[in-house]
């Protein structure tokens, strides 16, 4: 019965990795919420995704980011993460999927390309600090 889990995790990532900075440019940080991070942080994003389960890592609550910086909400590191330039050594290796990348899906530089993919970035980043409880 454990390997229906482990499909369905490879299938939620594999969903995920199919959308790209040109699909996903209209979408809120809700809505990129949920399709990029909600199969494991789940909907309310306290950890408890239908795949959280199926991990060897516990998937932290991204309600209480702040709560565990002192009260004050990391913006830039938490850009950071979503974009893989800094993983915090507690992950040991990137079990999370780091995807700035995906936002890119491109070989080579378009600086239009990259400028979206930050909005974006940005979008799920403010809306991350916006669901912030005590």
């Amino acid at each position: 019965m454990r390997g229906f889990p482990v499909l369905f995790a490879s299938m939620a990532l594999l969903a995920a990795a199919g959308s790209h900075a040109d699909e996903a440019e209209d979408l809120s940080g809700a809505e990129l919420y949920k399709t990029f991070c909600s199969s494991c942080h789940g909907a309310r994003a306290r950890g408890n995704g239908p795949v959280a389960r199926t991990l060897n890592v516990r998937v932290p609550d991204l309600t209480r980011i702040a709560a565990r910086n002192g009260g004050t909400f990391p913006t830039e590191q938490v850009r950071q993460m979503i974009e893989g330039r800094n993983v915090p050594s507690v992950h040991g290796s990137r079990d999370m999927p780091v995807w700035g990348w995906q936002f890119y899906a491109f070989e080579g530089e378009d600086p239009v390309r990259r400028a979206r993919v930050a909005d974006l970035i940005g979008r799920m980043v403010d809306y991350l600090a916006s669901i912030q409880r005590k």
